[in-house]
């Protein structure tokens, strides 16, 4: 299984507490690395639902779909 590059993150300490926080609520995540990318996808669909940005093919990036929360 193909692994994602890592990205690199700088957030203020009262951000790391929100993304706490929101992963002890649940759906947004089960820990910060789940609730940030749960914000992410979410500003991306907003972004493609505005026309701000292209839509893509998950085919060129040789994905047959969506991954899993983990």
């Amino acid at each position: 299984m193909p692994t994602n590059p890592k990205a690199e993150c700088r957030l203020s300490p009262i951000n790391h507490a929100y993304l706490d926080d929101l992963a002890k609520l649940g759906p947004y995540g089960s820990g910060k690395s789940g609730v940030m990318r749960r914000f992410i996808e979410n500003g991306i669909r907003a972004a493609l639902e505005a026309k701000v940005i292209a839509p893509r093919d998950v085919a060129d990036f040789g994905a047959v779909g969506e991954d899993g929360d983990d």
